[in-house]
């Protein structure tokens, strides 16, 4: 082998060794998908209904639920982002989760599975038995969960101790009692640290007494301990009902136990239950939010009397009072903590989950100047548009627009006696009064998206006139019979028709 081909093959060992370095250097980088395939990449947030990450080998970014992983990395990556019990806190066992159906509907039972019988799968939990028809079951998957999700607290004592492998060994007994302590089962885990004790082989008798003293410590406070399982438990869970409970649970603590033992692990968890439940309501809330929008706007244009003005004046004014009512209402918070969890939502994946808006054939109220604001066509408004055909025919939007366009067009017959006459040009309010309230509701919600001071608008766009692909002007005959140029009755020479996207 020639010097050349030696270094040459040395680098490229050097290169590969490197990479598998950085590999096993960055273990809480790798995400494994439930079909096993292993991803490389950051996690950039985490929440209750799964997570964003961004991947180091493309940089591309993805949004992954929790299902779509094992369930060894979905918890590491939850423990990460306080989303489940920290190693400290709490004995994670394998479970089955089985999906079935009760009447159409879909159940699901987390437990294990104790016996498979030709007709039916019998699940037990925390000691009950579920006898499951297999006709109905959906599916079966294994996750790792809190062992006092599964067991009671004898059934966990006893699949430990039948584990345990020498008997005549402190530290098993050590072991064991660490546990048990963890699922608060307090008496057997003094019998095993006294065993510990008497056999006096431990290799690490200092930590004999440490978990002693703990031990003792988490037995004289038993109700605050008892108390401050059901908040942890509570913020696992993730839901609106079980962080309200919390919350009631936290001034609980704080009430009945004002100079508590446990008063720095109480600390902790209310830090972590104040960061989870910001994370969850916020991100509900600028969801429900933007979705409501639309629900808002629906039933102010169907109000008697209400003309454009008004709409418009009701949008930079009064929505976002509703709107933020409506939320408070709803997730039965004050509208003070409703606005600031929804001016939070930028820290959250689904908080800056975009909405599509479109002034639609009203658009021309706006101004031309006002439709391309933001836009490519403002960017390049001196310059010849490269194409000027319509979007696909196939749209279901162009298909209503095409509809509407007809409309007008026999309106504006019937009202100017026909082509090349003189005819009074459409004002806005009579554009909102003759228009379909969808069609009303729609420009509303933009109008309020762009101008309510509550959204973040991150892109917009301006399309083609459906009518005059952006000239402005129409062919019409005139009354000499030749073909003569005026303005479009469905954008009223404004050329273009405005939608955006905003959070």
């Amino acid at each position: 082998m020639t010097m050349r081909r030696l270094i040459r093959k040395l680098s490229c060992t050097a290169t590969a060794i490197a990479a598998a370095a950085a590999i096993t250097a960055l273990p809480a980088q790798t995400v494994q998908l439930a079909e096993g395939r292993l991803l490389l990449a950051s996690v950039e947030s985490a929440d209750g209904d799964g997570l964003v990450v961004k991947r180091l080998d493309n940089g591309g970014t993805l949004e992954l639920r929790w299902d779509q992983l094992t369930p060894g990395s979905a918890l590491a990556i939850k423990r990460r982002f306080d989303l489940a019990g920290s190693v400290q806190d709490e004995v994670m066992v394998r479970a089955d989760e089985v999906e079935y159906l009760v009447g159409g509907r879909k159940q699901t039972i987390i437990g294990k599975i104790v016996e498979q019988a030709p007709k039916e799968v019998v699940v037990r939990q925390r000691g009950v038995p579920f006898r499951i028809p297999r006709t109905e079951i959906r599916g079966v998957r294994q996750l790792d969960v809190p062992v006092g999700q599964i067991f009671t607290k004898d059934e966990w004592y006893a699949v430990r101790l039948a584990g345990l492998e020498d008997p005549s060994k402190a530290d098993q007994h050590m072991l064991l009692a660490e546990d048990l302590i963890k699922v608060r089962d307090y008496e057997h885990a003094s019998e095993h640290l006294a065993k510990a004790k008497e056999l006096g082989n431990s290799l690490d008798p200092g930590r004999l007494d440490s978990l002693t003293t703990r031990l003792n410590r988490y037995k004289d406070a038993a109700k605050e301990r008892e108390l401050l399982d059901q908040i942890q438990a509570c913020r696992s869970r993730g839901t609106l009902v079980e962080f309200a409970k919390g919350v009631k649970l936290i001034e609980q603590f704080a009430k009945q136990f004002p100079q508590s033992r446990l008063q720095a692990e109480f600390d902790v968890e209310k830090t972590r239950f104040g960061e989870a439940r910001q994370r969850y309501l916020s991100q509900q809330i600028a969801d429900d939010f933007r979705r409501a929008i639309r629900s808002v706007a629906e039933k102010k244009v169907r109000e008697p009397g209400v003309t454009l003005a008004a709409a418009q004046d009701y949008a930079q004014n009064q929505m976002s009072d509703d709107l933020f009512a409506k939320m408070a209402e709803q997730f039965e918070l004050d509208v003070e903590e409703v606005k600031e969890l929804w001016h939070a939502r930028e820290k959250y994946p689904v908080g800056k989950r975009t909405e599509h808006f479109a002034y639609g054939l009203g658009s021309w109220i706006l101004g031309e100047q006002a439709i391309i604001k933001g836009t490519d066509v403002e960017a390049n408004k001196n310059k010849q548009p490269s194409s000027k055909q319509p979007a696909d025919p196939n749209s279901r939007e162009i298909d209503r627009i095409a509809r509407a366009m007809k409309q007008a067009m026999e309106r504006r017959r019937a009202a100017g006696g026909g082509a090349g006459q003189e005819r009074a040009e459409q004002s806005d309010e009579e554009w909102w009064a003759e228009s379909k309230a969808a069609d009303r509701a729609g420009w509303l919600r933009a109008f309020y998206a762009e101008n309510g001071g509550e959204l973040q608008l991150v892109s917009a766009s301006a399309s083609p006139c459906v009518s005059c692909y952006g000239e402005g002007t129409t062919v019409d005959m005139g009354p000499d019979g030749k073909p003569i140029r005026t303005p479009c009755f469905l954008c009223h020479n404004t050329k273009w028709m405005r939608s955006f996207k905003a959070y």
